[in-house]
């Protein structure tokens, strides 16, 4: 048996008395009439926690609703896909198959594009900032500007693509530009591609940039360029040409020449000896356009020399097949 000492059990009654007197308090503050209840007490204005459980409650419902858009996206790209290989096996162009891709995302109405992508991204910021009435003043005011601004001269290379000496055509319409630009000039060279030189010539002179030097593979041949002035926008039979040495050696006909045609910015002045130097830039570049020409006609209509030697003209297929014919009946006939 065990035996429990007298202190001990005093002091567990003890406790048991203190338990049931608080117990008893408790029902009679519960029942006295005039104490408030808990559930007439005021709203609390104090927001209640949210617990990290509830947090992540709440992202697995939003990532759910995300992943069903990404499963119906990426359902779409299987069945292209199998479209794709279904159309190769049967020998379909590539026309054809783009087509029917085309008809399969119409179908489906929504971008095949990830939501979350940096390029989606990006797309949207534009589009936002286009929308804005900031972005639409700038590019009204933009083009406002580009409309309003001449030049005082334009240097336009005349090429065409597939040739193979644009880049030295180029170049020396930026030769021009840097000896013009040192007087002061406003100077701009049109080397754009998706313009004709005609188209770019029209531009300019609506524009109001009547002056021009155009230098094509012709005359960067012929070491010249020609310094034009326009009278009327658009017609072309108004235009004075003038044929001037290409720099450094033709420099000084070319500021003297543009300074003629109106160009007052430039500080130079004709003196002796000028005219007679562009006189012969002028007769040099006739000069080379002429000796070209009798190169061209020599061509076209060779000239007739007796060769002699061990040599045979080439005959026809045709009149191979009739001397041997021939061959064959003098044959027969012996």
């Amino acid at each position: 048996f065990l035996v429990i000492p007298n202190g001990l059990g005093a002091m567990g009654a003890e406790k048991k008395k203190k338990v049931k007197a608080v117990e008893e308090a408790e029902v009679e503050g519960k029942s006295k009439p005039g104490k408030r209840k808990p559930d007439d007490q005021a709203p609390s204005t104090k927001k209640r926690k949210v617990s990290s459980t509830e947090e992540r409650k709440d992202a697995s419902d939003a990532g759910n609703a995300e992943t069903v858009t990404e499963d119906e996206r990426r359902s779409v790209q299987r069945e292209i896909q199998q479209l794709v290989t279904r159309l190769r096996g049967e020998g379909k162009s590539k026309a054809e198959i783009d087509a029917a891709k085309q008809d399969l995302k119409a179908k489906f109405g929504g971008s095949l594009r990830q939501p979350t992508s940096s390029r989606v991204k990006k797309k949207e910021a534009w589009q936002e900032k286009q929308k804005s009435k900031e972005a639409q003043d700038e590019k009204v005011k933009k083009r406002k500007d580009n409309l309003s601004k001449e030049h005082d001269l334009v240097v336009i290379p005349v090429f065409w693509r597939g040739r193979h000496d644009k880049l030295d055509v180029v170049k020396a319409a930026e030769d021009i530009k840097a000896v013009v630009s040192q007087q002061g000039v406003d100077a701009w060279v049109d080397s754009r591609r998706q313009y004709t030189p005609g188209q770019k010539f029209a531009h300019w002179e609506h524009r109001g940039v009547m002056l021009r030097v155009e230098i094509g593979p012709e005359d960067l041949e012929a070491g010249i360029c020609r310094v034009c002035r326009a009278k009327t926008p658009g017609e072309y039979k108004t235009v004075e040409r003038k044929k001037i040495s290409l720099p450094p050696t033709g420099a000084r006909s070319l500021l003297l020449a543009l300074k003629e045609f109106g160009l007052s910015k430039i500080d130079i002045e004709r003196r002796a000896g000028d005219s007679a130097d562009e006189e012969d830039a002028e007769e040099s570049a006739n000069a080379k356009a002429s000796g070209k020409s009798k190169a061209v006609a020599t061509k076209q209509d060779p000239v007739e020399e007796d060769l002699g030697g061990n040599w045979q003209p080439r005959m026809k297929v045709a009149d191979k097949g009739k001397s041997a014919g021939s061959k064959k009946k003098g044959l027969k006939k012996k």
